[in-house]
């Protein structure tokens, strides 16, 4: 049986009932960390209706039951609530556009307004829904009240497939206790010039660009033999990527494995820099994170990245993968701790004022008024 948890409600005037639907939130994943960091701010009524899997070891029947269980699930709530809004977390994947355009059209049913969060995107299957997949597309998403994306291209490419309500960019927003934690120590990143440590936190999956950036690392080591490299997160490529750092001679790259709480906020303070050369995302809350604990960053311009990234600024993003270029852009750092100490101290204040849980839950709550409203307006007003 779906689960349904209470969030925060409100019993003031003109207070705004909404069902958000997502995984469990102790599941790792954008979507949960997104959905357990605004959870504590957001100030109207609202419900949590979990679905999607419920472990990493689902059998294909069991998913496909607990689908059609959580789809049930979802109308009978509904049939008993008395919610103004649904919000719908999916990526733009295979998986979830089914499950999740069934889920809107059943609050359509029931005549909700619906707003579409799209937490993530697969390219090659928009390809899809640009192609056959179209006519469903818009049977299905074109339903939606509005769309949330977390940046300016995924909202190009929405238009492109044909959506034509409104589409809102937001951002994404740090959990709270991370940003405590890193608010404890002042920043010293590049003071000490006899180290340099290397961070590369994410699932360990090639399109995430592991290899790359071990690759990065290997070039690194040749000119500045002293540097250190940490490799946090739990993947189908740990093993090969370990094997992979082993028989490349890498000695100083660590991997320690899947690190949440205290362990993950270790690992931050532990690093100069943060290398993430990932092929495609949607906004990597660990590139948020370690701009909050003052780390530069070496990144592509993926996602949402470029909606606020400054390049020089927050640190280096380049346009490809290449190591080569990420060699060059990370040795920038480490040959200027001056400039590394600059980058610190700006990424941490832009973190902790523009992705802390208020700033990014007063925007979210705009968007439900919206949709009440029903206004006639292209944006938000400006944050």
């Amino acid at each position: 049986m779906a689960e349904l948890e209470s969030g925060i409600s409100g019993g003031q005037q003109g207070v705004i009932r909404v069902l958000i639907t997502g995984p469990l939130m102790s599941r790792p994943g954008g979507v949960a960390q997104y959905l357990k960091a605004i959870r504590p701010h957001l100030r109207n009524d609202v419900q949590y209706f979990t679905i999607g899997s419920r472990s990493d070891h689902e059998r294909i029947d069991t998913s496909i039951f607990r689908t059609f269980q959580d789809s049930w699930g979802f109308a009978t709530t509904l049939r008993h609530g008395h919610y103004d809004v649904v919000h719908l977390n999916p990526s733009i994947g295979a998986k979830a556009f089914f499950r999740d355009g069934l889920l809107l059209i059943i609050a359509k049913v029931f005549r909700k307004a619906v707003v579409v969060f799209a937490h993530g995107w697969d390219e090659a299957f928009e390809h899809l829904l640009s192609g056959r997949l179209c006519r469903l597309f818009h049977l299905m998403y074109g339903r939606a009240d509005a769309f949330i994306v977390l940046g300016q291209e995924f909202k190009r490419r929405l238009r492109r497939l044909g959506y034509e309500r409104q589409v809102f960019v937001q951002g994404a927003p740090i959990d709270d206790e991370l940003l405590a934690d890193c608010g404890r120590e002042p920043v010293r990143k590049g003071a000490d010039r006899s180290k340099f440590n290397l961070l590369f936190l994410a699932r360990l999956e090639r399109e995430k660009g592991i290899y790359e950036a071990l690759d990065t690392f290997r070039l690194l080591k040749r000119e500045f033999p002293y540097i250190t490299m940490t490799v946090a997160g739990d993947g189908s490529e740990r093993a090969r990527a370990a094997a992979y750092a082993q028989s490349a001679n890498l000695e100083d790259v660590t991997f320690v494995g899947y690190v949440e709480g205290n362990a993950k906020y270790e690992v931050y303070r532990g690093a100069d820099a943060y290398l993430f050369p990932s092929y495609t995302e949607g906004l990597p809350i660990s590139v948020l994170e370690a701009m909050a604990y003052g780390l530069p960053i070496v990144t592509c311009a993926v996602g949402g990245l470029p909606d606020f990234f400054r390049h020089g600024t927050m640190g280096f993003v380049t346009e490809e993968p290449n190591p080569k270029i990420l060699a060059t852009l990370v040795s920038r750092l480490i040959e200027d701790p001056a400039l590394a100490s600059r980058i610190s101290h700006f990424n941490r204040n832009y973190a902790r004022e523009q992705f802390n849980g208020p700033h990014v839950a007063a925007d979210l709550e705009g968007v439900y008024r919206f949709l009440l409203e029903g206004a006639d307006r292209t944006r938000l007003p400006a944050r």
